[in-house]
């Protein structure tokens, strides 16, 4: 008769562990997720940071976490973490009363892209497995992967013939004045300016005093059509991410240089309304966080036509812009507009992909 009663008693806490679980199972337990940087290079190791609280005094036995995460995140090898068929991320949990676990899973970053974790479904489960609650949870985990960064010398890249006979290539431009002659030199100079034969000459020290030659800017424009008769989806779009690691480069360099940089693409931005994309030129670290995450987000498939981004260039009436097209194609319509260009006082030069 005991073996009886014992079996009813397990019988009854079961039941009531399991009508527990399905009605106050997820009451009270948080979800938060976040990555250690908001950027991160093609290749790079990130962490992603996942914290689980139950904040009742009822135990969470068996919690299961699960989100779809895209396959170019690879994360780490855990005992409790799958990526299903590369679409889903899973972690198991136990939640004791009152607790918060804190993991942290090593993810690479396999391929350029904007990758935010947005919601994840929580399971909880009764000791056997019989029952269980469901609920969706809102998280905000994102991160920018940037493009690829290529060998600066390797690129080939036009040049100019400016202000006469001075020959710069203007992508690569060391620095953009001329010399005009010396003055004395002042504590707000630099040290590198100081010009050392003027100085001896003098007896005072001398500074070189310089001349802008000109007030250009950079403006890329990058081109997601690579054949002329495609529609919205690019045919190849592996010549675009070459495209946009190039853009990238150049970018990565301008800025250093303090270059005045901006950028336009007739794709359009991931989570994004379907427009086209135009950065004006800046320079500074805002600017350059700005385009690079644009090129990280950046979806190859088409907005508008590149004749009709050229165009709206033109509505702007550009001057003493150099601009720089990457593109796959070139037609007859694209050769006026960029006639048009140059007519108004822009260079421009053409970088085929």
């Amino acid at each position: 008769m005991w073996v009886f009663r014992l079996i009813i008693a397990a019988l009854v806490v079961l039941l009531a562990e399991a009508y527990l679980i399905f009605k106050y199972g997820l009451k009270k337990v948080s979800l938060e997720r976040s990555f250690d940087t908001i950027h991160a290079a093609c290749g790079q190791e990130i962490h992603l940071i996942e914290k689980i609280s139950n904040n009742k005094i009822m135990p969470v036995p068996c919690l299961k976490v699960e989100s779809r995460v895209d396959k170019n995140l690879q994360f780490g090898r855990l005992k409790d973490l799958n990526i299903l068929q590369d679409m889903y991320h899973v972690s198991l949990f136990c939640l004791m009363p009152y607790t918060r676990i804190t993991r942290i899973h090593s993810v690479k970053c396999c391929k350029r892209g904007y990758y935010h974790l947005s919601s994840a479904s929580l399971t909880a489960r009764s000791i056997t497995g019989s029952i269980s609650s469901a609920l969706d949870v809102k998280t905000d985990a994102y991160v920018y992967v940037f493009p690829q960064i290529l060998k600066f010398q390797d690129l080939m890249l036009p040049s100019h013939s400016w202000q006469g006979d001075m020959v710069v290539r203007r992508w690569i431009l060391e620095d953009p004045f001329i010399r005009a002659g010396v003055r004395e030199y002042t504590t707000s100079d630099p040290m590198k300016s100081i010009n050392w034969k003027a100085s001896a000459r003098s007896g005072v020290l001398q500074v070189n005093l310089y001349e802008p030659t000109a007030c250009h800017k950079l403006m890329i424009l990058l081109n997601v059509d690579t054949s002329p008769d495609q529609w919205t989806v690019t045919n190849e779009p592996e010549r675009v991410e070459y495209g946009i690691s190039v853009a990238a480069t150049i970018f990565e360099y301008a800025f250093k240089n303090s270059i005045e940089s901006g950028f336009a693409s007739n794709g359009f931005l991931k989570d994004s309304q379907k427009e086209y994309i135009h950065l004006s030129p800046a320079s500074g670290d805002e600017r350059k966080a700005e385009i690079m995450e644009c090129l990280a987000r950046i979806v190859i498939n088409r907005s508008i036509t590149f004749i009709s981004l050229i165009d709206r260039e033109l509505d702007r009436k550009p001057c003493n812009m150099d601009y720089l097209l990457i593109t796959a194609v070139m037609d007859e319509e694209t050769e006026d507009r960029i006639s048009r260009l140059k007519t108004m006082g822009n260079a421009v030069e053409i970088l085929r992909i």
